[in-house]
């Protein structure tokens, strides 16, 4: 039986911020779709919308079909030098304004991010929620509820995972980090201890 989440539980930071200041950055950020958000997220219009970091609506199948040129030196998208300024941390912070966790990204995409033992949310939701970790070398983009995608062009592999349910959590939880622990595991990576995934 699923757990049943209590309005006390909640009290993460961003979901502080959003409940008490509508004029913080998460408030602004989870509240800026208008119309699109309020009714019409699974409409035609809705999915023909272009609402940045919102409305990325595909399959598993088709996330992993995206990040597969950069998980393969890059295809027709990228040359090998821009392919490996993709990868690099460019920006980390202790606490993120929108989010209010830590988080590392590289040029558009998250890298791997450890939070098991430092946000709220892990504490309240599981080890894995606020947090996802793969290789040093991957990079890619969780979505809200656990879905992610991402490239891990050192071992030459790329994952989609989408659900029909939202979990709990920021970024990753249980159920989308179990899923990327078994793909490592299965290439022969052997822990994610040090907050990403290593041979």
């Amino acid at each position: 039986m699923p757990h049943v989440y209590k309005a006390e539980d909640m009290k993460t930071p961003f979901l502080l911020d959003l409940g008490t200041d509508k004029q913080s950055i998460p408030a602004l950020f989870f509240f800026n779709n208008g119309a699109w958000r309020a009714g019409g997220a699974n409409t035609r219009e809705g999915h023909a919308a272009e609402i940045g970091a919102a409305n990325g609506i595909t399959n598993a199948r088709g996330l992993a079909g995206m990040y597969a040129p950069l998980a393969n030196g890059g295809g027709k998208l990228v040359d090998g030098k821009t392919l490996a300024r993709m990868g690099e941390v460019s920006m980390a912070t202790h606490d993120d304004a929108t989010l209010r966790i830590p988080t590392r990204f590289a040029l558009g995409f998250m890298k791997s991010m450890d939070n098991r033992r430092r946000s709220i949310g892990a504490r309240l939701f599981g080890e894995d929620c606020d947090s996802v970790i793969m290789s040093s070398a991957a990079f890619g983009h969780v979505g809200a509820g656990g879905s992610l995608g991402f490239a891990d062009p050192a071992a030459g592999f790329s994952f989609g995972y989408t659900m029909n349910q939202m979990g709990p959590g920021i970024l990753m939880n249980r159920r989308g980090q179990a899923l990327v622990d078994a793909a490592y595991l299965s290439m022969g990576f052997k822990t994610k201890d040090g907050g990403v995934w290593v041979k």
